[in-house]
């Protein structure tokens, strides 16, 4: 894949698993040929919404290589390889490679605290691990990092291999200033769902979600518009999509919201996550969740 690949909507997908405990690996293969259907931008697995830190080291590689096999060169596919060990992102990165994915993407080191020169060196090592690009991801729930947007582009663009970022965040002051400050020389992409549009006009190239699983056509559909110069289609889908998302967010149901939404609308069955995630999720009504699916939908029609 060259870099022109690297762009547009990308579901950052959901692992499924069976009755949160193993892994539902034909559901995986659904889910790919489904955003394959979809011509979707891209596959973003393995993250935060596909349970990384709650998988073991052989579920994130079965699931890896079931997707790119899956997906067999008709969408690119950027695996997350982040962990707490960098030696395990590394050998994750390596494995990545070895099955032919298109892309690696690391958080941050978590849990412990880290200097930004223990970060970048977990970063060196990943992006060294490989011939892949290298996405970093920044989210802004454990991102440690206290630089200066300048400072922050000029360590991107010293790293080995490295093809831009996925950058989680409402910050878009520092997004546009990273990109002001990179250039064409990155691949940036927005990981806050509820600025698929707004990030656009601070140098996105795309946009990487958990929600693009339920509404990746619309959202794709949606933000060509808006990049076309269609502004009112952007602010009307982003205002069914806001506020669709706010209803989920505010029911503390999310991921029992995911899996109503993607039984009812596609027929895929993803289950719930690994607990804690999920643990006290109310069930949602059919109606609801179809309301909110209607909303969203027909705000990019």
């Amino acid at each position: 894949m060259d870099s022109h690949s690297f762009q547009g909507v990308w579901p950052a997908v959901i692992t499924p698993l069976h009755d949160g405990d193993t892994l539902n690996l034909q559901a995986v293969e659904q889910l790919v040929e489904l955003f394959i259907q979809q011509q979707l931008g891209g596959l973003y697995i393995l993250g935060s919404t596909g349970q990384w830190p709650l998988l073991s080291l052989d579920q994130r590689r079965d699931v890896a290589e079931r997707v790119v096999k899956t997906a067999n060169g008709r969408i690119p596919v950027i695996v997350h390889v982040g962990a707490a060990a960098t030696d395990d992102a590394v050998a994750l990165a390596r494995h990545a490679e070895s099955i032919g994915a298109d892309g690696v993407s690391s958080v941050a080191p978590i849990y412990y605290p880290t200097s930004a020169e223990d970060v970048f060196l977990h970063y060196r090592r990943i992006g060294e691990a490989s011939g892949l690009p290298l996405f970093v991801y920044h989210l802004s729930t454990v991102n440690q990092l206290d630089l200066n947007p300048r400072e922050y582009a000029n360590r991107l663009l010293e790293l080995p291999h490295i093809g831009g970022m996925k950058f989680t965040d409402r910050d878009l002051y520092q997004f546009g200033s990273i990109a002001r400050a990179v250039g064409h020389r990155l691949r940036l992409f927005s990981g806050d769902d509820t600025l698929l549009c707004h990030a656009a006009l601070s140098g996105a190239v795309g946009a990487i979600g958990t929600f693009f699983n339920v509404w990746g056509e619309s959202a794709q559909k949606a933000r060509h518009a808006f990049t076309a110069g269609d502004f009112a289609a952007g602010r009307r889908f982003m205002a069914a999509f806001q506020s669709a998302l706010s209803d989920v967010r505010g029911a503390k149901s999310m991921w029992s919201f995911l899996r109503a939404a993607m039984r009812t609308k596609y027929g895929i069955e993803v289950g719930m996550p690994r607990a804690p995630l999920g643990a006290n999720d109310k069930e949602w009504k059919t109606e609801d969740v179809q309301r909110l699916i209607r909303q969203v939908d027909s705000a990019a029609s």
